[in-house]
C-alpha cells in the first residue's frame, strides 16, 4: 500500500547525527506543523504525510558567526542559517543536502515577492488558517538547488520564510512547513503527531489491550488508506498512530538485530522471516533451559498494489499477556480483521483467551464482528 510503503521508506533515513559546531545558537525555531490544505486547496494528500515525517524532528537555528571554508559542520536534525549574508554560508538540512545562501537571502514585500495579487491572497488565505502572520516585510531564503535527486531540491522546497516568530519553507506542492519559536508544546500535544511522541516500547503499543479499539477502528477509520483522506478522520482514526508508530519500532528493531526479555523462568526473544519484498512477520520465541518452547507471529506486514495487511501486537511488561490486532488497509476503506488475546502460561505456552472476528464493511459501512 502506498501510504504504509512511504512512511517505512521515510523513517527509514531518519538517523541520529552528532553536532560538531562550536558557537551557541542565538535563537531555535522548532516543527510546529504542515499546513492542513496546499495554497490551491484540495484535501490533504499522502504528500503532507511525507513531509510531517520528514521535518517533526527539525530544529532550525539562528547564529551569528561565519562559517570558515574548510571547516565541516555535521547537525543533528537542524538546520543553521547566518545572519551575515556571506559567500560560503550554508542552509544544512538534515544533513542530506546543501542549500547555497549567498545573494538569494533578502527582504521584500509579499507583492514584490509573489508579483500577483491573486497569488498573495491565496498565501494570505493559508497562513490565516494556521494562524501565522503573513507581514508587510517578509525575509526570504530562494532555493536554487538543481538537484532532482536531493530531498532539498527547488523540485520541493522553494524558499524559506521568515515571519514574525515562524520559520516557513514554501514547498513545490503547495503545502508550508511551519517552525515556531514558542510552540514547541503545542506541536507535542497535537493529534496530529500522536505517535511520533509516544514513547517508544518495542513491546508493542498498549491501545490494543483493550478490545473496544476492534470497534472504533472500524468506525472512525472508513477512508481509503491511499493517502487522500478527510483532516478530521485521519486524526480520529486509532490506525493513524499505529502506522507511526509501531513504523518506529519496526525500525528500532532492524536496528538492534537481536533483541531478548526475560522473566524469572522464561527466555523470550524476536526472529524475522522475509517471505517476499514486501511480506514479513516477527515472531515471538519462548525459551527455557536454552530449549525453544514455542513460536507465535506477533508482527505481520503484506503491502500489495491496493491494499496492505498488518498485524500489530502488544505484550505487557509483565510478559504475561500477548494482544494481536489484523487490520486491512485497502484503496477503498479500512477494517479490523481480527483481535486476539494470549496468555503467556508457567510452562512457556501461549494460550488463546479470546478472540473477535470482523467481517467485510457491508454497503452501508458497517463492519460486523463476533467472537471467535
Amino acid at each position: 500500500m502506498k501510504r504504509k510503503f512511504l512512511l517505512n521508506i521515510v523513517l527509514f533515513f531518519i538517523q541520529s547525527l552528532n553536532i560538531v559546531y562550536a558557537t551557541e545558537p542565538l535563537e531555535k525555531w522548532y516543527f510546529y506543523k504542515v499546513s492542513k490544505n496546499t495554497v490551491l486547496g484540495g484535501e490533504p494528500t499522502i504528500e503532507r504525510e511525507r513531509l510531517i515525517y520528514r521535518y517533526w524532528q527539525t530544529k532550525l537555528t539562528i547564529t551569528d558567526k561565519e562559517v570558515v571554508i574548510d571547516k565541516e559542520i555535521v547537525i543533528n536534525k537542524e538546520v543553521v542559517i547566518d545572519k551575515e549574508v556571506v559567500i560560503d554560508k550554508e542552509v544544512v538540512i538534515d544533513k542530506a543536502c546543501t542549500i547555497q545562501e549567498g545573494a538569494m537571502n533578502e527582504i521584500v514585500t509579499p507583492l514584490s515577492y509573489w508579483k500577483s495579487p491573486e497569488l498573495i491572497d491565496k498565501y494570505q488565505k493559508i497562513f490565516s488558517e494556521e494562524k501565522i502572520p503573513l507581514e508587510n516585510q517578509i525575509h526570504i531564503i530562494k532555493n536554487d538547488l538543481n538537484d532532482k535527486g536531493s530531498p532539498c531540491s527547488k523540485q520541493d522546497l522553494t524558499a524559506l520564510i521568515k515571519t514574525g516568530n515562524f520559520m516557513v519553507f514554501m514547498t513545490e506542492p503547495g503545502y508550508i512547513i511551519i517552525f515556531s519559536k514558542n510552540l514547541e508544546k503545542d506541536r507535542l500535544s497535537s493529534a496530529t503527531y500522536r505517535g511520533l511522541n509516544q514513547p517508544l516500547n518495542l513491546l508493542g503499543h498498549p491501545m490494543l489491550s483493550d478490545k473496544k479499539i476492534v470497534n472504533k477502528i472500524n468506525k472512525e477509520c472508513d477512508f481509503p488508506a491511499d493517502g487522500i483522506y478527510e483532516y478530521n478522520s485521519y486524526n480520529k482514526c486509532p490506525l493513524t498512530e499505529l502506522d507511526i508508530y509501531f513504523s518506529n519500532v519496526i525500525n528500532e528493531l532492524d536496528a538492534e538485530k537481536e533483541y531478548s526479555f526475560e522473566n524469572t523462568k522464561d527466555k523470550f526473544y524476536f526472529t524475522k522471516n522475509q517471505i517476499k519484498e514486501f511480506e514479513y512477520e516477527i515472531y515471538l520465541n519462548s525459551e527455557k533451559n536454552n530449549k525453544l518452547i514455542y513460536r507465535l507471529p506477533i508482527y505481520k506486514e503484506n503491502v500489495l498494489e491496493s491494499a496492505a495487511f498488518i498485524q500489530y501486537y502488544y505484550i505487557d511488561k509483565e510478559l504475561k499477556n500477548i494482544w494481536l490486532l489484523n487490520v486491512v488497509e485497502s484503496d477503498i476503506s479500512q477494517r479490523v480483521e481480527k483481535w486476539r488475546h494470549y496468555k503467556i502460561n508457567n510452562t512457556g505456552h501461549f494460550k488463546l483467551l479470546e478472540s473477535i472476528s470482523c467481517e467485510h464493511r457491508n454497503r452501508k459501512g458497517i463492519v460486523k464482528c463476533h467472537n471467535g
